[in-house]
């Protein structure tokens, strides 16, 4: 009986330092992944026969391996894995072409003169009454009057424009209405230059005693447009030559064009306020007017 409680006793030693030594390699183990192996030697079992004097250990099979998947561990005091290497390739993109045309670049300024063939006339009629009736009623008397004798001078019923036309209370200082004032402009365009002196004139004889102007203009202002232009790039063309031949280069042709300002004037004869009927006729010279435009251009070279 002592024996078998000994042979007991060995087998449980026996068992618990196999747990122990097992503990321990699985402490020596990192932490990335785990591998278990049935050990080569049999393994004793734990069933014994204690009816023949002698205890019997039944041999089992190997074990299966069995395989622990790596897992990320943090502890305290443990350092951690080594980082992964990381590899970055570095793709040079290649470089963007400008979009700047290649050449010279010069800006050619234009300037043409040439008189002008067209004149505009603003004349007025501003009576004064009592009442807004006959303020109202006077006004429009004298201004048919107006009318009448810029058409006596053969110019057309399209090119009068009437341009306003009032009629207000005047309050005097005790903020009373003391009369009322009517006003008539119209816009005559005068397409024979010469004339204009004459149609204004006429205006003043028959009542037009306001608003008298007379505007420059010209009538065909793309023709000269056009020319302005053609003149600021013969400009440009010989700076770009200029320069190219200073730099030992040559203008091959044309990489881009841009317009500019083109500028036409139209320019004011002296206005009066008023105008008597006896004055004497008003001389008008329009002049010489310059007509400037400006180009930008790119020269290949």
């Amino acid at each position: 009986m002592m024996k078998t409680k000994s042979r007991h006793s060995l087998a449980f030693i026996g068992t618990a330092m196999g747990a122990l030594l097992f503990a321990v390699g699985l402490v020596g183990c990192g932490p990335d992944s785990l591998t278990l192996r049935a050990a080569t030697t049999p393994t004793p079992a734990a069933a014994v026969n204690g009816s023949s004097g002698a205890a019997r250990v039944a041999v089992a099979g190997p074990a299966p391996v069995v395989q622990a998947q790596p897992a990320p561990i943090t502890a305290v005091g443990v350092p951690s894995a080594a980082p992964a290497r990381v590899s970055a390739a570095i793709v040079s993109q290649p470089p963007v072409a400008s979009s700047a045309p290649r050449g010279i670049q010069v800006t050619g300024n234009g300037e043409i003169e040439a008189r002008p063939d067209e004149a505009i006339v603003e004349v007025g009629v501003q009576t004064r009454a009592a009442t807004a009736q006959e303020a109202q009623a006077t006004n429009n008397t004298t201004m048919q009057s107006v009318l009448n004798a810029i058409k006596a001078l053969n110019i057309p019923d399209k090119d009068i424009r009437t341009t306003g036309v009032s009629l207000y209370p005047i309050i005097d200082r005790n903020n009373t209405v003391s009369g009322y004032n009517a006003s008539n402009n119209v816009m005559v365009t005068v397409e024979n230059i010469d004339q204009t002196g004459t149609v204004l004139d006429a205006a003043v004889k028959a009542g037009a005693n306001t608003s008298t102007s007379v505007q420059f203009t010209f009538k065909d202002q793309t023709g000269l447009r056009n020319q302005a232009l053609a003149a600021a790039a013969a400009d440009a063309k010989s700076k770009a030559q200029a320069l190219a031949s200073a730099l030992g280069l040559q203008v091959t042709g044309v990489e881009s064009v841009t317009e500019g300002q083109v500028v036409i004037p139209r320019p004011f004869a002296a206005s009066a306020a008023t105008a008597s009927a006896a004055a004497p006729s008003v001389p008008i010279e329009p002049g010489q007017q310059a007509v400037t435009a400006q180009v930008t251009i790119v020269f290949g070279y």
